[in-house]
C-alpha cells in the first residue's frame, strides 16, 4: 500500500470525553500511514484539551469552526483540506478496530473504480449514563449497483469508507434540505453516489457504533422527516416514476414499496 491512502475525517460538536475513544483508535490502528482531520464545530465542553496528547502528531489535524454550522457544513469543510485517495468517516462518539483501516484499505485496493463507497458490518453499543447498557452486531448487508434497490434496503451502510474523488464529484455534502445538512448528511451521501457508482459491502465488522442520550439519531421527528425527504428528493431527481409508501418500524420510518406513477 502507497503512503497516506486514508484520511480519517470527524465532525466533532461536544463529544466530550467519546472523541478521545475516537481517536485513540485511529491512533492504534496496523495501519499507520493515516491522517486525521477533526472539524471542532464550535464545541463548547472540553474535549479537545482531552486529546491535547495526539495534537503534537503531524498526522493530525484540527481545524475550529468560529461558529456551529452542523455536520455537513463542518464535514465539506474538512473534505476541502483532504489529500488522499480515501476517506473514512468516523463519528466523534464512536471508535474503530485496530484492524478496520488495513481490512478497508485491502477492499479498496481490490475493487473497480466505479466502486465509490465501502462498507461492512458494525457493532451497536447502548452507553447511556456513561454505562454500557448492552452490545449487539449487524447480521447481515450486501453491495449495490441499482438505485432503487439501494432505496428499497433501507440500509445504512457502516463504516463510510468513500472515494475521495467521487464525494467532490457529487459535490460533497449536500446541504439543501430543510436542516441544511444537520440530519441524515449520511443517507443523502450515500444516496447521490449510487447515481453514478457502487456500493461494496465485505462481510467483516469494521466499526463500533454507539448509542446514547445525545444521540442525533434520538431526535426522531427531525430524522424520520429527512427520511421521508431524502427519499423524495433522489425520486424527483430520478425521473419522479414511482410514489413511495412509507411505514413506521420501531419508531423509524422505512420505506415498503415504490408505486410506479401513471404516465
Amino acid at each position: 500500500m502507497n503512503k497516506s491512502e486514508v484520511t480519517i475525517l470527524t465532525a466533532s460538536y461536544n463529544p466530550g470525553s467519546y472523541l478521545r475513544t475516537a481517536v485513540d483508535s485511529v491512533c492504534k490502528q496496523t495501519y499507520k500511514e493515516w491522517r486525521h482531520i477533526i472539524v471542532d464545530d464550535a464545541s463548547e465542553d472540553d474535549s479537545l484539551s482531552l486529546i491535547e496528547d495526539h495534537l503534537n502528531d503531524s498526522r493530525v489535524t484540527v481545524i475550529r469552526n468560529e461558529q456551529n454550522l452542523g455536520q455537513a457544513k463542518s464535514q465539506n469543510i474538512g473534505l476541502s483540506h483532504v489529500q488522499t485517495p480515501f476517506i473514512l468517516m468516523l463519528d466523534s462518539d464512536d471508535w474503530l478496530f485496530d484492524y478496520t483501516l488495513e481490512k478497508l484499505l485491502n477492499a479498496a485496493n481490490q475493487v473497480s473504480e466505479d466502486v465509490a463507497l465501502i462498507c461492512g458490518k458494525k457493532r451497536v453499543v447502548f452507553d447511556y449514563g456513561r454505562k454500557i447498557l448492552g452490545k449487539y452486531q449487524d447480521t447481515w448487508g450486501r453491495s449495490f449497483l441499482d438505485r432503487y434497490d439501494f432505496l428499497l434496503s433501507n440500509f445504512v451502510p457502516y463504516p463510510r469508507f468513500y472515494r475521495t474523488s467521487a464525494l467532490r464529484k457529487v459535490g460533497g455534502w449536500p446541504t439543501d434540505d430543510p436542516y441544511e445538512g444537520r440530519y441524515l448528511e449520511d443517507r443523502r451521501m450515500d444516496v447521490r453516489l449510487i447515481e453514478h457508482y457502487k456500493i461494496h459491502w465485505i462481510d467483516e465488522v469494521l466499526y463500533n457504533y454507539r448509542k446514547h442520550a445525545d444521540s442525533l439519531t434520538n431526535h426522531f421527528d427531525p430524522i424520520n422527516e429527512m427520511i421521508e425527504w431524502n427519499i423524495r428528493d433522489a425520486l424527483k431527481r430520478w425521473g419522479n416514476l414511482y410514489e413511495p409508501v412509507f411505514e413506521m418500524e420501531n419508531g423509524t420510518k422505512v420505506l415498503k414499496k415504490l408505486v410506479p406513477k401513471s404516465i
